[in-house]
């Protein structure tokens, strides 16, 4: 489809790369975000398509509604048969209680209703985003078809509640739901820790010695992994980095949560360990109750070497697909591959390798294998999706360990 300048999207990712969805535009004031939501899902790849209802444009034009999907709004139904639907999967944003109602019930009586009849027949997903005042979304007949849904083949994401509203979602978490609803990705489905952040060590219960890093990269790596498919469990040190409301999050405080919580996590079974948390290698020797005074009560900190996380994991599951990170100062580029190199032969799967010398402008990082060097990404996001290619074209691998 050829669309002039004015209508194209920024390519942000390929997650909705080939794929259709229906967007259906309730008649409500949240119907203003449809144009946004539209380019956004672009920006992912998807080709998308309005429908509106008789109300839809009280609140919104239609020619907003074009601009944002690059293709006519249909809100008539005719010899065409636009009710039959042909995309991969329709949203409903906002979902009006009407429009909610209308579909429990069974009721085609617009472009809207008859398209989700006709996906529904065709056993394609459904998507609602319930926007509405708060006291029509209490409402029992509402509520009780939203808690039925799932036997229809219908998902809901739940509104944001302030303001004694149910408000339209984030945009980040509408377009994560619908990338791993579509997702093909051969890591759907796959139960993937992801460390990230620093691992406090307690000197008191007010102090802590803690690495510089916040763990955006393992909330980056977390994002894309979500967004294909997997099932993210995100291990990150509290205080660190912003992590998305979709994320699912463990927080820890302090080195011996971090362990702790590393190893709930493992119990309930992973496929692969994404080890890039800043672990302490050096504790305090003692940890003292409540807060040392001030004032020079404190004029030394005596430290004791912390159990290697990574070495504990890999004795107790060896069958673990496990990536670890490495981060260098002073080091030659040779020298850190080789430290990479020795790691691999230790029985770690990958290691992604950096040294401050080449991350003063970019993230340069070197993902390492049992084959070498794999890929040079230099930057976070390039890191997070080379990285996740990597472990996609290793599925057989991971298939075989389980």
């Amino acid at each position: 489809m050829d669309l002039n300048n004015d209508l194209q999207v920024e390519k942000l990712g390929n997650y909705l790369e080939g794929k259709k969805i229906a967007l259906c535009v309730g008649g409500g004031i949240a119907a203003i975000e449809a144009p946004k939501i539209a380019r956004h899902l672009r920006r992912y790849g998807a080709e998308v398509k309005a429908y509106a209802t008789a109300n839809t444009y009280e609140f919104v034009g239609k020619a907003s509604l074009e601009w944002g999907t690059g293709q006519q709004v249909v809100d008539k139904l005719s010899g065409m048969a636009e009710h039959i639907c042909l995309e991969d999967l329709v949203l409903v944003a906002p979902a009006t209680l009407n429009t909610i109602n209308k579909i429990f019930a069974g009721i085609a009586d617009n472009s809207v209703t008859t398209l989700i009849s006709s996906a529904l027949g065709l056993k394609k997903p459904v998507y609602l985003v319930p926007t509405m005042h708060e006291s029509m979304y209490n409402n029992p007949f509402l509520q009780n078809n939203l808690q039925t849904a799932g036997k229809y083949n219908i998902r809901i994401i739940p509104p944001r509640r302030e303001e004694h509203k149910a408000k339209m979602p984030r945009m980040e978490n509408i377009v994560a739901a619908v990338c791993r609803e579509l997702s093909e990705d051969q890591l759907k489905g796959k139960k993937i820790m992801i460390t990230g952040g620093p691992t406090p060590a307690k000197i008191d219960d007010v102090r802590r010695i803690v690495a510089k890093f916040k763990g955006s990269l393992a909330v980056e790596i977390a994002k894309d992994a979500y967004h294909r498919g997997a099932e993210v469990s995100l291990q990150l040190g509290k205080y660190g980095a912003h992590v998305p409301s979709y994320l699912p999050v463990t927080y820890h405080d302090s080195f011996e949560e971090y362990r702790g919580n590393v190893f709930a996590a493992l119990d309930k079974g992973q496929d692969i360990g994404v080890f890039s948390a800043a672990v302490a290698d050096y504790l305090p020797a003692e940890y003292q109750p409540g807060k040392i005074a001030s004032g020079g009560a404190i004029t030394s900190i005596p430290l004791k070497q912390a159990p290697k996380v990574i070495q504990e994991v890999r004795r107790q599951y060896p069958n673990l697909y496990m990536v670890t990170f490495k981060y260098e100062d002073g080091v030659s580029q040779e020298g850190l591959l080789e430290i990479a190199a020795n790691r691999i032969e230790q029985g770690y799967q990958l290691v992604v390798a950096n040294r401050a010398q080449e991350m003063q402008e970019k993230h340069h990082a070197y993902i390492v294998g049992k084959e070498g060097v794999l890929s040079t990404p230099s930057s976070k996001k390039e890191i997070a999706k080379e990285l996740l290619d990597i472990l996609e074209r290793d599925i057989d691998s991971l298939k075989r360990r389980n």
